[in-house]
């Protein structure tokens, strides 16, 4: 007999969701086209049945990979909240998608040119991000023959990675890890989820001379770039806006937008290079000027968030009530 939970795993890809979400004491619900929406006719879900089902509920929060269930592999993320346990089961792929075929703007591609330096890719939780990463990590190995490192802590997809000689490592000591790889000669690294404490050792990695890509969970921009800098102490935080202003190499924001017939999700975006205006904001912390910054530096192939759900709104792709969702500027929505 199948239990509850799988169940509504299996709702969840039937319906096309994104993500189903369990919270012990509640009724189950799917994200389905950035709404989240409760399960007709599901049960409430017992206390102890996350650990039951999972078999992996251990410390306070984490995330791995599991399955199959209902034929299919799951990222979970899980945490003991007040009220009882919390899981986040998102279906996944047997494969990362082809880089040049997920729909970006062509001054995405540019990305490729990279040698050195971080590449950071932002956005909200379910936005993508991790897709797109992994899809850029792929195309840089498949592009020419490096050395690679991926200390993703969960390794989500398959990346396919060509002739490149690659070490995939569980991390457990970030700094250590980052800097055998560097004297091994590592050219990449892969990181997937920053956590606060990879920060500066990620930007060393880069200010040494390798490109380091990982993701971050930032509504916007300025919020990516005031997480990465945001430390206790005064003396840290002065060195990690040294290191991201001088070591930053790119910032990609996504989202994902319900189209206008509500059958699918696209993706708008936001392309940030750091160059020398950039990196001043980022050594003073003003972030906040950052937006006006980059409409004005189309021709370096910076576009905006702002840009992007735009021309989505004037192609008919989706709704502008749903572009203001998502704008940091809603006069700028056409």
């Amino acid at each position: 007999m199948s239990s509850p939970i799988e169940n509504c795993l299996e709702y969840a890809l039937n319906a096309g969701a994104s993500e189903l979400i369990v919270v012990e004491g509640f009724v189950p619900a799917i994200r389905l086209n950035n709404k989240v929406r409760m399960i007709p006719d599901a049960p409430v879900i017992s206390f102890g049945s996350l650990d039951a089902f999972t078999n992996y509920l251990d410390g306070e929060s984490g995330v791995f990979c599991a399955g199959p269930w209902c034929n299919s592999q799951w990222r979970v993320r899980y945490s003991r909240e007040a009220f009882g346990k919390l899981a986040s089961f998102r279906p996944l792929m047997p494969e990362c998608p082809n880089f040049a075929e997920i729909g970006a703007p062509d001054a995405m591609m540019n990305l490729l040119g990279v040698s050195s330096g971080l590449v950071l890719f932002a956005g909200p939780p379910c936005s993508g991000k991790t897709t797109t990463a992994s899809s850029f990590v792929s195309a840089l190995c498949q592009n020419k023959m490096i050395r690679a490192v991926f200390l993703d802590s969960v390794e989500e997809y398959a990346i396919p990675t060509g002739e490149s000689l690659v070490i995939k490592s569980k991390r457990k000591d970030i700094a250590k890890d980052l800097k055998q790889g560097l004297l091994a000669g590592t050219d990449l690294f892969w990181l997937g989820d920053i956590q606060n404490e990879d920060i500066i050792p990620a930007l060393r990695t880069a200010e040494a001379g390798a490109i380091v890509v990982g993701c971050f969970n930032a509504g916007n921009s300025i919020g990516a770039l005031d997480a990465m800098v945001s430390f206790e102490s005064s003396k840290t935080m002065k060195i990690a806006k040294s290191l991201l202003a001088s070591n930053l190499k790119a910032l990609v924001l996504q989202h994902l937008i319900p189209t206008v017939d509500n059958t699918r999700m696209v993706a708008a975006w936001e392309l940030i290079y750091n160059n020398q205006n950039v990196a001043a904001l980022i050594r003073s912390g003003e972030h906040f000027k950052l937006p006006p910054l980059v409409t004005g530096s189309s021709a370096e192939g910076m576009f905006s968030i702002d840009h992007s759900l735009s021309e989505l709104v004037k192609e008919g792709v989706i709704s502008k009530k749903d572009s203001l969702k998502h704008a940091f500027d809603p006069s700028k929505i056409g």
